[in-house]
């Protein structure tokens, strides 16, 4: 149950740290302050709150980056090391993966990006 709990909670960091990393990268290109983000924690939700960049598949970029994350680190720690916890975080990162639906936050923004970029053209 430990474990279950662990991993649970290993793929939502590294999901939100996803976004993160994305937030920073793009900060960096649009020469904004680096930590130009909050993150925000209620009970039933954990976010990361930008100002939107003005290139939308920056956007684009940012949403996906927290479902992928997980998937990627789970599947190298999974090829590393063979061990029951890899397998938990394996399950909890492609169950993350459903965060690309788009009635999630996730899958809406990317909706909403690729709509933007359809747009632009």
């Amino acid at each position: 149950m430990k474990d279950l709990l662990i991993s649970l909670v290993v793929v939502v960091l590294i999901h939100e740290l996803g976004h993160i990393l994305m937030v920073m990268v793009f900060n960096k290109v649009e020469k904004r302050p680096l930590f130009d983000y909050f993150v925000s924690v209620d009970w039933k939700h954990v976010s990361i709150v930008h100002e939107k960049f003005a290139r939308p598949s920056f956007n684009f970029f940012v949403a996906l980056a927290g479902p992928v994350l997980p998937v990627i680190c789970s599947s190298v720690l999974f090829s590393i090391w063979k061990h029951s916890f890899c397998h938990l975080l394996m399950f909890f990162s492609l169950l993350n993966t459903v965060m690309l639906h788009p009635a999630l936050p996730d899958g809406r923004n990317i909706t909403d990006s690729l709509n933007e970029m359809k747009g632009e053209k």
